[in-house]
C-alpha cells in the first residue's frame, strides 16, 4: 500500500485550496472628483491663459510677459524668482489635473 492510498484501496482525495477574496473592480478607484482650479488660475487651460491676464500682467509671472506652461514657459530671467516659479509649478499642476480629469 503507498502512502497515496487509503485502505480500502482508493487514492486519497486531495485537500481543497481555499479562494482569496476578490477585490472590488477597479473602475471604481478611477472615479475621482474633479479637482477644483485655484481663484488665482481661474480660467487657466491648455490653449488659454487666466481670466485675470491681459496685455499688462501675465498672473504667473507677475510681469507683461506670458508664462504659460504650454505657451512659453518661464525665462531665464525668472528662474531665480522663487514666488515666480513656486507659481509656475502650481499653474502646471492645475493643468496636469486637467489633463486627467477629461
Amino acid at each position: 500500500m503507498s502512502m497515496t492510498e487509503t485502505s480500502n484501496g482508493q487514492p486519497a482525495a486531495k485537500p481543497k485550496r481555499k479562494r482569496k477574496a476578490r477585490k472590488a473592480p477597479r473602475r471604481a478607484s478611477f472615479q475621482k472628483p474633479a479637482a477644483k482650479t485655484p481663484a488665482e488660475f481661474a480660467g487657466l487651460t491648455a490653449t488659454t491663459c487666466c481670466d485675470a491676464c491681459n496685455p499688462d500682467g501675465c498672473v504667473i509671472s507677475g510681469i507683461n510677459v506670458c508664462a504659460h506652461p504650454f505657451k512659453g514657459g518661464l525665462q531665464s530671467a525668472q528662474l531665480g524668482q522663487h514666488e515666480t516659479v513656486k507659481r509656475f509649478d502650481r499653474a502646471k499642476r492645475v493643468l496636469a489635473g486637467q489633463k486627467i480629469n477629461m
